[in-house]
Formats: C-alpha cells, sequence, structure tokens
C-alpha cells in the first residue's frame, strides 16, 4: 500500500526501516502498515525499467500484433522471496529487510535466503500461537533451513572439488540430455518447454537444470564417501539377531490360578469337589469360595526351562506339569491348607526364525544399513564443517533470528 511517509535508514547488519506516523490498518499486535519494494522505487528511473507483461500487451495490441499467450513468470522461489520482502510493521518501529547474517565459502548468506522459505509458516503461527511456543517453533524452522543452506552450500563445494574432468564433462552431457529430452516432451520448441516446466515444477528451466546438477553432485558425493561405509555382512545380521532375540523368538506367558481353603473345612473342601464335578469353571467355583480376583493368583514370563524354571514353589511344580488351560488339577495338601491349581492363561507369541524368514532378515539388514549410513553421514557432515570455511551456525542463526524477530515481536 503507498506510505503517506518513511524514513530508510542503514545500519551495517543490513537495512532497517523505521516509520513514524504514518498511516496503516489495525491488526490484533497493534497498529500495522505493509512495506513492499515498490515503495522505495525511484520514479525518475522509469524509463530503465524492464515494461510490465500489461505495457507490452497494450504495446503489441496497438501495433497490431498478437500478443503472446501469458505465462505467469513468478516462480516457487520468487514468490518466497516476494513473501519475505512484503513487511508488515507496527508504526514506530524498525523492521530489517535484509541484512547479510554469514558467509559459506565466500558466498554471502542473505536473511531472505534462510527467512523467505519458512516466512508464510511462521506468517500462519504467529497470531495463533501464544508467544513462548511461537518463539520456540520459530528458532527450530529457521535453524533447520540455516543448516540445510550451509550443508548444501559446503556439499556442492565439495562434490565440485572432487570431480575429475571426466566426470565433469559426463555431468555437463547428462544435464544437455536433461534439457533436450524435457524440450522433444514439448515439440522441440524451447519456449514451449520453458513454460512447461514452469507449470509443472513452479521453477525456470535454467533453475530446474541447476537444481538437477545439484542434486546429482550430492548423490555422488555421498555414494563416493558414505556408500562403501554401509555393507552389511551376513555376521552383522546374526548378531543383531541375537541380540534381540526375545523381539524375535518372545517367551510363553503364563497366568496361574489357585482356590486355596483350610483342610479343616470339610464343607467348603466338598462344595469346591462338587463344583469341579459338576463341571464349573475354575473362576466361578473361586468366587464362590471368596477368593481374591476370582482365584487369579500369578503371571510369569515362561522362562527356556519351562514349568520347573518358575519362581514357584517346588511342590506345586509336578502338579502344574501337563496341566492344559482351563483344566484344574486334583486336590493337593500343603500345611494346613488344601489346594487346586489350574493354568489360566498361557500364550505362546509367534516365533519368527532368522533362517527361515526372509522378511526378518530384511528388516535386520535394511535397519543395519541405515544406521550405517547415519552413522557414515553424521561422521561426514562432521568432517565438512570442519573442513569448510563459514560463519558459526550460532552466530548466523542469532542474527537471523534477530531479523526475523522485528518482522514477528512479542506482545
Amino acid at each position: 500500500m503507498p506510505l503517506q511517509c518513511h524514513a530508510l535508514a542503514l545500519a551495517a547488519a543490513g537495512v532497517a526501516l523505521a516509520l513514524a506516523g504514518c498511516a496503516g490498518h489495525e491488526h490484533q499486535r497493534g497498529p500495522v502498515t505493509t512495506l513492499r519494494l515498490a515503495d522505495f522505487s525511484d520514479p525518475l528511473m522509469r524509463s530503465h525499467q524492464v515494461p510490465s507483461a500489461e505495457d507490452v500487451r497494450v504495446a503489441l495490441l496497438e501495433a497490431g500484433l498478437t500478443p503472446p499467450v501469458p505465462v505467469d513468470p513468478v516462480t516457487a522461489q520468487r514468490r518466497d522471496l516476494d513473501a519475505f520482502f512484503d513487511v508488515e510493521t507496527r508504526v514506530g518501529e524498525p523492521v530489517v529487510v535484509d541484512s547479510l547474517i554469514g558467509q559459506v565459502n565466500g558466498r554471502p548468506i542473505y536473511a531472505a535466503e534462510v527467512l523467505g522459505p519458512v516466512n508464510d509458516q511462521l506468517q500462519a503461527e504467529y497470531d495463533r500461537m501464544a508467544w513462548q511456543e511461537f518463539r520456540a517453533l520459530m528458532d527450530r524452522l529457521i535453524l533447520q533451513r540455516l543448516q540445510e543452506v550451509v550443508l548444501n552450500e559446503l556439499f556442492l563445494a565439495e562434490a565440485r572439488a572432487s570431480l575429475t574432468p571426466q566426470q565433469q564433462s559426463g555431468l555437463g552431457a547428462f544435464l544437455k540430455q536433461i534439457e533436450e529430452d524435457l524440450v522433444g516432451r514439448s515439440g522441440g520448441v524451447q519456449r514451449q518447454a520453458e513454460q512447461d516446466v514452469l507449470a509443472q515444477e513452479g521453477r525456470t528451466l535454467e533453475e530446474y537444470l541447476k537444481l538437477e546438477e545439484e542434486r546429482v553432485l550430492i548423490q555422488q558425493l555421498m555414494n563416493d564417501r558414505i556408500r562403501h561405509k554401509t555393507v552389511v555382512s551376513w555376521h552383522d545380521i546374526e548378531r543383531a539377531y541375537a541380540a534381540r532375540i526375545d523381539e524375535f523368538q518372545p517367551p510363553a506367558h503364563i497366568v496361574l490360578g489357585r482356590i486355596r481353603i483350610r483342610t479343616d473345612d470339610a464343607a467348603a473342601i466338598e462344595a469346591v469337589e462338587h463344583a469341579f464335578a459338576a463341571g464349573d469353571v475354575f473362576a466361578e467355583v473361586a468366587k464362590q469360595q471368596g477368593i481374591a480376583d476370582d482365584g487369579r493368583w500369578e503371571s510369569f514370563t515362561m522362562p527356556a526351562e519351562g514349568i520347573a524354571g518358575l519362581e514357584i514353589a517346588d511342590s506345586y511344580k509336578p502338579v502344574l506339569e501337563g496341566l492344559e488351560p482351563g483344566e484344574v488339577s486334583a486336590p493337593m495338601q500343603r500345611g494346613s491348607f488344601t489346594m487346586w491349581l489350574t493354568v489360566l492363561e498361557y500364550e505362546q507369541p509367534e516365533h519368527r526364525s532368522l533362517y527361515d524368514d526372509y522378511d526378518v532378515q530384511r528388516q535386520l539388514q535394511l535397519e543395519l544399513f541405515n544406521k550405517a549410513a547415519a552413522d557414515a553421514q553424521a561422521e561426514f557432515i562432521d568432517d565438512v564443517l570442519q573442513r569448510g570455511i563459514y560463519d558459526e551456525l550460532e552466530l548466523m542463526h542469532t542474527r537471523a533470528i534477530v531479523i526475523a524477530t522485528t518482522r514477528f515481536p512479542p506482545p
């Protein structure tokens, strides 16, 4: 929107805009106004500007010519930057439009490159989230984006430096083939190919080819530096299986039931015997005798030795051996009590063999490969960062946060 007045201040860290007494619309965080780059254009230089698409269309029509089919030239990258440079600010408070925040291998890194891609997400969350929650989100998003920018630049420098002349020639031929294929799919017309790529990818043909080049370079770099460290042997798989044997061959789970009545209570013992003879289930009989939890006594993870390995009195084990779930033992006397035992539940999960189950082999191989790749990548990234020429990430992060905070100030 046009500004009735504005003041432009240049600072060493960047360009700051200070508004004093300018008209603006109301915002829940206070009066704001929107600044756009066009607000700072010089009218005297208008004759030197490239004419707009509308100016071209009108001129062609007046000349009796047919205007070309309009194509939106705004790429995804350009939209990010346009959104970033459309600044909303409260009256009287400075806003940093852009600033150098650091460098990587001599290439300057500006705030717009880091903040532009996350600006829309921050804008969407700014009014919805509490300030402390928003501040944490802003920290995280900016740091992630900054790491992407720095690592991408370092990776590309490393990849280009390691290319042999033959590889450089091959890469050029590869990209030329991609361009020719794109043009071929567009009827052999270069202009049409550029329009198709813009419509499908949101990028110009030049930007698309540049991204393809970077993708190939980084992929080749990772293959050269990481792939040989991710070899998984059969012995590695066997060791991983043995270390996780309980996962692939889980032990059985057993739940025991017990009814215990004093031996001198002949009536109760007779009632229990009569109920079992009549076919009543164990839990119902236990409930009738007032046994806690309907006779549910103990649950165990079955040891390798089976019943013999359970941590119960040895006198119980011979009675339990051979009992099927739901089957009740004969009465047994121990001390002053008469007892009936049963196996209430017995669950044996499926065992998965390393040697007979291909899915187990594949699962372990993939997990080991991914871990080795992650470890090798982390080691490589650390090595690249140690050797790379760049400003400290923390310092660049701090500078970017300072700039972002002028866009999204605390209440």
